[in-house]
């Protein structure tokens, strides 16, 4: 799991220093400097979760989030394992999953609804996460002797 974890962070984190792409905050703030008079700025807009100060593209928690679910799923030979989990930041509320890339889906458009990243960034993270896991389930968590190096 911490292969795929670390290889989605060096991915996700190189993404968003090659694009730099602005977070929503930033853009809905100045929108009246985007070169397009369609659009308004409203500098007094926040997102739910506080922005982190990085760049957007992509988000770090799809990618996460896409590496996790696939090594599990690939571990159990399944994806439909479901269960539920709870926050510490939200006592007494729980989530039920039908499985590992159910929750990663969820735990990716989070994002999007907390405000911080647009959905390119999301779809864009779980899909490069998940090919992430898969290609280090196949290469490095395999029997010994079983291992792909292609």
């Amino acid at each position: 799991m911490n292969i795929a974890l670390a290889d989605a962070a060096i991915c996700a984190w190189d993404a968003k220093y090659t694009y730099n792409f602005w977070r929503p905050v930033t853009a809905i703030r100045n929108g009246d400097t985007d070169d397009n008079s369609s659009t308004v700025a409203d500098p007094t807009w926040s997102s739910f979760i506080v922005t982190p100060p990085f760049p957007d593209y992509t988000s770090g928690h799809s990618t996460f989030s896409g590496a996790a679910s696939t090594v599990l799923a690939r571990f159990y030979g399944t994806d439909s394992i479901a269960f539920t989990t709870g926050s510490d930041f939200l006592p007494g509320v729980t989530r039920s999953f039908t499985g590992f890339s159910a929750a990663a889906s969820e735990a990716a458009v989070s994002r999007l609804y907390g405000g911080i990243h647009y959905r390119s960034a999301n779809e864009d993270g779980l899909a490069a996460g998940i090919d992430i896991g898969e290609w280090t389930f196949t290469h490095y968590l395999q029997p010994k002797g079983n291992r792909s190096r292609k």
